[in-house]
């Protein structure tokens, strides 16, 4: 019997020791798997703080190329806009020569060279087609000029003193070259409103 009673009681201490471990490895278990949870949190939550600091990264770069790529597009737009301008008062400006205003043009700029260069004897280098008018003009003026038809131009012409080391462009195309520049605001502003330029 007392061997009955000693396994017995080491029966029930060793039940006592297995449900010790057990509620033990429970407890383990428990604060792992609470562990487990709270990092598994953290880290859901560190990708995706750092997924959306990516996709906010990349967002910025492609909105920053977008503008970038939308201003080369609006330059380009205005350079070609700005082109066509002054290529449609070339083509404009080309029939000049045909209008009963060229006389009153012609003597405007024969005037500024004439001022300009304020010499004794002056050469006017002009394009065949004005040859008549330069002529009647110069009358007019009273100066002692040489005439030179060596120009070919839609109208207009040049004046240089005789040693050539003064000279004063005043052809359509010279004038609309020097326009081009400092009409760009102009241009630009009548175009799209604005006063700056990029």
């Amino acid at each position: 019997m007392k061997y009955d009673h000693l396994i017995q009681s080491i029966e029930d201490g060793a039940n006592e020791k297995i449900r010790d471990i057990r509620e033990g490895t429970d407890h383990e278990i428990h604060e792992i798997q609470e562990r487990v949870e709270t990092e598994s949190a953290q880290i859901r939550k560190d990708l995706l703080a750092e997924t959306e600091r990516k996709i906010s990264v990349e967002k910025n770069k492609l909105i920053y190329s977008a503008r970038e790529q939308s201003k080369d597009h609006l330059a380009r737009a205005r350079q070609e806009a700005y082109i066509q301008v002054f290529q449609e008062a070339s083509v404009r400006l080309s029939t000049l020569r045909s209008s009963p205003l060229y006389e009153t043009f012609f003597r405007a700029i024969l005037s500024e060279i004439i001022e300009s260069l304020d010499s004794e004897k002056i050469t006017l280098h002009i394009d065949k087609q004005d040859e008549v008018l330069c002529r009647k003009l110069i009358k007019e003026t009273g100066k002692e000029v040489e005439i030179v038809t060596d120009l070919t131009t839609i109208g207009g012409l040049d004046g240089s003193t005789p040693d050539g080391k003064v000279v004063v462009r005043n052809t359509i195309e010279d004038r609309l070259a020097r326009a081009k520049e400092r009409l760009k605001v102009v241009v630009f502003s009548g175009l799209y409103g604005e006063q700056d330029v990029c």
